[in-house]
């Protein structure tokens, strides 16, 4: 449309140069890269972004700001520019203009402010739909992954997996890896037709699925290896938002999803694309009644493995299983929170006013614009620049107002959202393989110090005593006494001696001290009820020096492991080496 022998006149390349751009605009020309979502550079001022014209707002405000700039070159050329310019009889002062820009002003910038709330609710509800899926599937394959103490992260999926997983369970039901393959297609299913509704795309043909195992054709007979997780995930796609255009603003969104479709994981079998399309009498179901179908299949699917096929699911707590459906109906209702934007339009009165008033506003703007300007490139500038301000901010909202629908490269990427999600989901399988210290300490756990290790601290090594000329080696474990506490004399007095058998010295005494049931007999209740109490709390203190006791003995046995069990006068914690019975008989009691 521009020839080179126009070239030479630069006044007629800068007019025809405004109806370019709007007509490549229109047509969806751009310059820059297309991809999922524009991504842009900061740097050197901001000029790289003036390079860019796909997906800018700007140019759909060219066309309205070039009416304006006629209307003016119109009325400048005409008998009622010399009566404009008159300031007494047309136009003294601006301020009514002023006060009507300022009200479209505020309507425009509150309508955009609207539009940028509802793209980024839009993207947080997919995130969190999204996520609490994948929280979902997670559980699934942890929960209903076998394993034993020498795999610490239980047994994983794929080509390193060992041949536990892949054997059915004891009735005979799916493997773990087939299991896993079946819930991971159907959470990938479940999210890409979320994704459908939300755009707008009833189409099952727009659902691409990859496999998960490799085929490989032996004999004439195709057999199924492994899973292959992330190996087999595709490529992610390059042009997510291409839309093509059939015209002055029109487009063929049939072409746009076919061009962004979505992958998910395995195939869509012939018995679920026939259910999710048409009901029994032919009629197609709702895009969003298709998501709710899908996780009615999951749930049904999980609690039948839970119930029925004995596998690994059966043995996890039913506590923490109900987190597994917690979080499957998490993601549901972000789903419909999702929803809620695409079903929901900006509201049409507040548009339709707003369309008005800029319609207005580009008629009046080169009446004033004549009125107070007498150059004639002056008043053009000035006008273009007024209405193509107004214009390029309304086409912001326009932009921003529906985050789903791709109308331009701005609208969430949702082809890459579904591969995102599908690379997550395939993440699920693959764990390391234990190593060799994992592995031995699984298989060998170290020993406890003693069973009442969370109450006793692990003693200090027992101090040895040296060898003299005339006694053999005698090596005595020193049992730490705790500091004494209020009580603890009539604690030893009465406690302790009164727990000794008759003919021990201090029963008698500990007996004496301690009243005698007939001697309660009659008592009132506030008599019996301290003695109750403090009986009590002497027991409590007993029962606990003694779990002192034995925890510390327990300690040093295992430190000194040639000293004899407990029993008899062993729990004194001495050995005597090399030396005669007599001896040791000796030692013991001093200890």
């Amino acid at each position: 449309w521009l020839k080179p022998s126009w070239l030479h006149n630069r006044s007629a390349t800068l007019c025809l140069l405004p109806f370019g751009l709007a007509l490549g605009s229109a047509l969806g020309f751009g310059v820059g890269s297309r991809g999922a979502m524009i991504l842009y550079s900061k740097r050197w001022g901001g000029l790289p972004l003036l390079l860019r014209i796909k997906g800018t707002s700007w140019p759909k405000g060219i066309i309205p700001a070039l009416i304006a700039v006629a209307i003016s070159m119109v009325l400048g050329y005409s008998p009622v520019d010399e009566h404009m310019r008159n300031r007494t009889e047309f136009m003294d002062h601006p301020y009514p203009f002023q006060l009507f820009a300022f009200i479209i002003g505020f309507l425009v910038v509150f309508r955009t402010n609207f539009a940028y709330q509802r793209y980024w609710e839009g993207r947080s509800t997919i995130a969190q739909m999204g996520h609490k899926w994948l929280d979902g599937a997670c559980m699934s394959v942890a929960f209903d992954a076998p394993g034993d103490v020498a795999t610490p992260y239980l047994e994983g999926v794929g080509c390193d997996s060992s041949s536990t997983v892949l054997q059915p369970t004891s009735n005979g039901a799916p493997s773990h890896d087939n299991f896993v393959e079946e819930i991971l297609h159907l959470f990938s299913l479940m999210h890409a037709l979320a994704l459908q509704h939300l755009r707008g795309d009833a189409n099952l043909d727009n659902l691409i699925g990859f496999p998960m195992r490799d085929e490989d054709m032996i004999s004439g007979t195709t057999t199924k290896s492994m899973v292959k997780l992330l190996s087999a995930l595709p490529e992610a796609p390059q042009h997510s938002h291409e839309a093509f255009s059939t015209g002055l603003g029109t487009f063929n969104f049939d072409d746009v999803y076919k061009k962004q479709s979505l992958r998910i994981i395995g195939q869509l079998r012939p018995e679920e694309r026939k259910i999710l399309e048409f009901d029994s009498f032919g009629h197609m179901v709702p895009t969003e009644a298709r998501v709710t179908m899908v996780e009615g299949w999951i749930m049904r699917r999980l609690i039948a493995r839970q119930k029925h096929e004995k596998a690994d699911m059966e043995k996890t707590s039913p506590p923490i299983l109900s987190r597994l459906y917690q979080v499957i109906s998490d993601g549901c209702i972000g789903f419909g929170q999702a929803s809620k934007i695409t079903e929901t339009p900006f509201p049409f009165p507040y548009q339709n006013l707003l369309q008005v008033f800029l319609w207005l506003y580009t008629l009046i703007v080169p009446v004033i614009m004549n009125a107070w300007l007498k150059q004639d490139a002056l008043r053009m500038a000035l006008t273009f620049l007024a209405v193509w301000c107004y214009f390029a901010l309304h086409e912001v909202g326009n932009n921003l107002e529906d985050p789903y629908i791709p109308y331009d490269p701005n609208e969430i990427a949702l082809s890459h959202i579904q591969h995102s999600f599908n690379a997550k989901l395939l993440s699920y399988g693959a764990v390391p393989p234990p190593s060799c210290e994992d592995g031995a300490s699984a298989s060998k756990p170290e020993p406890k110090i003693s069973v009442f290790e969370s109450e006793v601290p692990a003693p200090e090594p027992a101090p040895i005593m040296p060898p003299t000329s005339t006694a053999p080696q005698v090596r005595t474990a020193v049992v730490p006494q705790a500091p004494p506490q209020e009580g603890e004399e009539k604690l030893q007095q009465s406690s302790w001696r009164a727990a000794l058998p008759e003919g021990v010295p201090g029963a008698q005494q500990a007996s004496a001290a301690q009243p005698q049931p007939q001697d309660l007999q009659g008592a009132s209740p506030d008599r019996i009820m301290p003695l109750v109490s403090q009986s009590l709390k002497e027991l409590a203190d007993a029962h606990t020096r003694c779990l002192r006791l034995v925890g510390v003995v327990e300690g040093v046995l295992a430190q000194q492991g040639s000293l004899p069990a407990i029993g008899g006068n062993a729990g004194s914690g001495v050995e005597v080496s090399g030396a005669p019975p007599a001896a040791a008989a000796a030692a013991r009691p001093a200890t």
